[in-house]
């Protein structure tokens, strides 16, 4: 499967919050790397992300934030240990 690989933490968070799965997650240093199924509904999510045009519900997107988050700190520093999505 192609994924799509975004470093954009906010970004990530408005996928997570638009329901799309996090296929996986990265650490390397500082700089984290968040892994999502490439899809015609991704393409368009992010289109309209960068478009100005995202809306999702505010605290939907502040759980999808503070959950990303803790995945990102709960990682090592290297990218021997990345975060795998179970779910579908």
């Amino acid at each position: 499967m192609k994924t799509y690989d975004t470093k954009d933490f906010p970004l990530a968070a408005y996928l997570v919050t638009s329901g799309l799965a996090l296929q996986a997650h990265s650490r390397e240093g500082k700089a984290s790397t968040f892994m999502f199924a490439d899809t015609y509904e991704l393409q368009s999510l992010v289109t309209g992300y960068y478009a100005f045009q995202a809306r999702v519900n505010p605290i939907a997107y502040a759980n999808a934030f503070r959950n990303l988050k803790s995945i990102m700190y709960s990682n090592t520093t290297t990218n021997d240990n990345m975060y795998h999505n179970t779910g579908s």
